[in-house]
């Protein structure tokens, strides 16, 4: 075989990071040789073939396939109401192969497997919605991200929030891949009261789907009314409502079908809002799931305005001479454009909560989670887009140095509001 494999795809790619592989070939001193990449991705008809020139120093073709990759992958925040244990985080995951061909002139005309050795193949690889710095995307290793027997209890969900805080009404799910998706049969919630005493164990069964693609990356209720809005039905132990005004803290985690814990345990803490109004925030992080974070400190709404207007005669002619009247304009405003604004501020942080905040700043897709019914923080939850956080730039703060310190930021409401045109 004249082509070679000499680095291949990862299994499971962020898909917004370098998405690479280096293959090489015996014939590359042939007339116009290049090296073709022919991208297969499920779901979509047809192939995609890109072509690379051998690199100067060792002849090997580079292929980078993060830019056409990500057109087919997206995130998932999915139905607050839903009322579902496990989902499917839908297209947040693309299963691809690859295969490659030489290509040179034969008799001045270029020609794929000129030699008819067929194609080399990458086999089956997987991105998902993840963006990682540089250094991360270096250390990647996703089998630590795969609930199964070989983690046992490592298994890590898709969030570096491993001890949020929460309200009984807030809606949010916990996010996980999975490189067998039968490894994953229950989830188990086990709620405590303020005096460490076990109140109750419930475990949630996975009923979706366990093949194909769609179940390797997946979403979880795990914020108290979205574990509330589980139907009875897909418990397989305990009796809903899970979390009930007596739960001061529960844990989760994932188990396979022999009873056997496969991921680590979070720990969530009920928190209520005392003294202002709380907002919380739903936001994509870095692994392409979403978290959620309540601000509890002072709150402040506001609304910009855009406005336009244009100057008329105030004093017509008539037929007895002017008519001046006190309620006619002068300047008229016509257009009118009304942004609505919050700003929010935290409670006072721990280290690990501030560098964990630093992904909300750079979210490429944030929701505000708000009543229906009220407008406002209660129990017919959904979630209004957020169209950015206003400021620009993040400064660590470190307990040892800072002391006591909070997160405040602007956040901009994706939905204008117009007043009457004249």
């Amino acid at each position: 075989m004249a082509i070679t494999i000499e680095s291949n795809f990862g299994t499971y790619i962020p898909v917004y990071n370098p998405v690479i592989a280096s293959v090489s070939s015996t014939n590359t001193g042939e007339t116009n040789f290049k090296y073709v990449a022919r991208v297969t991705v499920e779901g979509v008809s047809g192939t995609r073939d890109f072509e690379a020139k051998p690199d100067p120093d060792y002849s090997n073709g580079q292929f980078d396939l993060h830019n056409y990759l990500q057109t087919f992958v997206k995130a998932n925040v999915g139905d607050p109401t839903i009322g579902a244990g496990f989902s499917y985080a839908d297209q947040s995951i693309k299963k691809f192969s690859v295969e490659f061909y030489e290509k040179w002139d034969v008799a001045g005309v270029p020609t794929l497997d000129p030699d008819e050795n067929g194609a080399v193949s990458s086999g089956d690889k997987y991105v998902f919605e993840g963006s990682f710095n540089y250094n991360e995307w270096l250390l990647w290793d996703y089998s630590t991200f795969v609930p199964n027997l070989t983690n046992l209890t490592n298994g890590q969900f898709l969030t570096t929030n491993k001890t949020p805080e929460v309200a009984i009404e807030d809606v949010g799910w916990t996010y996980y891949l999975t490189d067998s998706a039968s490894d994953v049969n229950y989830v188990q919630i086990k709620t405590y009261d303020s005096t460490d005493t076990l109140i109750d164990t419930f475990e949630i069964n996975n009923t979706v789907t366990l093949s194909g693609t769609a179940p390797k990356m997946c979403k979880i209720a795990s914020a108290p009314e979205s574990l509330n809005e589980v139907p009875g039905g897909l418990f397989a132990t305990g009796t809903p409502p899970v979390i009930t005004s007596n739960v001061a803290y529960y844990t989760y985690q994932l188990f396979d079908n022999t009873a056997a814990a496969v991921s680590e345990i979070l720990t969530f803490t009920i928190q209520e809002p005392c003294r202002y109004t709380q907002y919380r925030l739903i936001y994509e992080n870095k692994y392409g799931g979403f978290d959620g974070f309540n601000f509890t400190g002072r709150n402040t709404q506001m609304e910009t305005m855009e406005k336009s207007s244009y100057k008329t005669d105030a004093y017509p002619v008539v037929s007895g001479g002017f008519n001046y009247l006190h309620r006619r304009q002068s300047n008229v405003t016509h257009y009118i454009k009304r942004t609505e604004k919050i700003k929010l501020q935290t409670r006072y942080l721990t280290t690990a909560e501030m560098n964990h905040l630093r992904e909300l700043m750079y979210s490429p897709e944030i929701y505000l989670q708000f009543d229906k019914e009220t407008g406002e923080q209660g129990s017919t939850q959904d979630l209004k887009a957020v169209h950015k956080i206003v400021q620009n730039s993040w400064e660590e703060k470190i307990t040892e140095h800072d002391k006591l310190f909070k997160l405040s930021i602007e956040i901009e409401l994706s939905h204008n509001a117009f007043s009457q045109r004249k």
